[in-house]
């Protein structure tokens, strides 16, 4: 079978059903009528997609075709867009998040064991490398190789090299962040972002990232990286999340500025940005952007999922909190968009939910 051939007999299912809640934003107004957000409903898809073992993350590829990070049951589940399941890659530990390249190469974190100098077996997180292509567009079966891991040793066990986010660029370059206290070696630090070339040349180390700061509370500071993803036809831009409990500016979009060769931050305080609020988000776990860059923020800490304008206004199709209905969530951990549809990883309650707004219904 040839991957085009593959991809053309995908079938788009929607059946609608329900209506949404809405997320008690505290102190940022919202329209008090559960359900309705001005002239616009949330439409909850059914069923919702079961079968995993707490989720981390969602991503969908070119094809399209959805990948799962199904974190528990060790493996990269990919589905059809209508949730029929095509298959499932070999076993890999804890999978937590997921890229792809315009190869259609899956790009994937997840944990090895290795040695470590001297000699200690250490957990160590990898990016693995999927090439979906040699294996006729599936993952079952596919043999992935490592395409980049960290070369620096850290003093705590099981915090070695601890990737925290992926994303992938339209030249197929990808940056991976690193997040974690042990590791201050200039050349191959923790709180970094990481950008590595297409073939995963990382001889000696892969470019480190500029304009950012390894520590404290300023608008690039990195404690905590929690995910990254880069902005649709933008070779260079991207907006990264923080879970760190005592950051100020938990979400923040980040642009290159070619002169200087470093990343700035496109938003500030001073332009009264919603996204960069202090307590509006307590822990974000994943960000997506869609088609008309409106930006979506599923936060684990506060069981909902925040949606930003473009210019980083908040909106009030927001919604969550604690539950198992179809618009609760409980430690949600992943977010994609796709053609209209919201998908977001309800981690702890094991499933994948789906959302389409009413204006986006013909």
């Amino acid at each position: 079978m040839k991957l085009h051939l593959l991809y053309i007999t995908l079938i788009i299912i929607i059946i609608f059903s329900g209506c949404g809640e809405e997320l008690d934003l505290s102190q940022f107004p919202t329209n008090q009528n559960p359900g309705v957000i001005g002239d616009t409903v949330y439409i909850p898809q059914s069923p919702a997609f079961m079968g995993f073992d707490q989720p981390a993350d969602i991503f969908i590829g070119n094809e399209p075709l959805i990948y799962i990070a199904d974190r528990m049951n060790n493996r990269i589940v990919q589905l059809d867009i209508a949730g029929g399941v095509i298959g499932y890659s070999i076993p890999i530990l804890r999978p937590k998040k997921i890229t792809q390249d315009k190869n259609y190469d899956l790009l994937v974190i997840a944990t090895i064991i290795d040695t470590i100098p001297p000699n200690i077996l250490d957990s160590v997180d990898v990016v693995y490398r999927f090439k979906l292509r040699n294996n006729n567009g599936l993952i079952t079966g596919l043999q992935p190789t490592i395409a980049f891991k960290s070369n620096q040793a850290t003093p705590v066990p099981g915090d070695h090299g601890r990737f925290t986010g992926i994303t992938s660029f339209p030249d197929n370059y990808y940056v991976v962040s690193r997040s974690g206290p042990n590791n201050s070696s200039q050349i191959d630090p923790d709180n970094a972002f990481f950008k590595i070339d297409k073939y995963d040349n990382t001889i000696p180390v892969p470019q480190r990232l500029s304009g950012f700061e390894i520590q404290g509370q300023g608008l690039m500071s990195l404690q905590e990286v929690s995910s990254i993803v880069t902005i649709p036809y933008s070779y260079t831009d991207f907006i990264y999340t923080q879970s760190y409990s005592d950051e100020v500016f938990k979400v923040q979009w980040v642009v290159y500025d070619e002169t200087e060769q470093i990343y700035l931050p496109k938003f500030t305080p001073s332009g009264n940005i919603d996204l960069l609020k202090n307590g509006l988000f307590s822990r974000p776990e994943a960000v997506t952007v869609d088609t008309r860059g409106n930006i979506y923020v599923i936060d684990s800490g506060k069981d909902s999922l925040y949606k930003f304008s473009g210019a980083g206004k908040l909106k009030s199709e927001s919604f969550g909190g604690e539950g198992t209905t179809d618009t609760k969530f409980m430690n949600p951990s992943g977010v994609a968009f796709f053609y209209k549809t919201l998908y977001i990883c309800d981690t702890g309650n094991n499933r994948i939910l789906r959302f389409v707004l009413s204006t986006d219904i013909n």
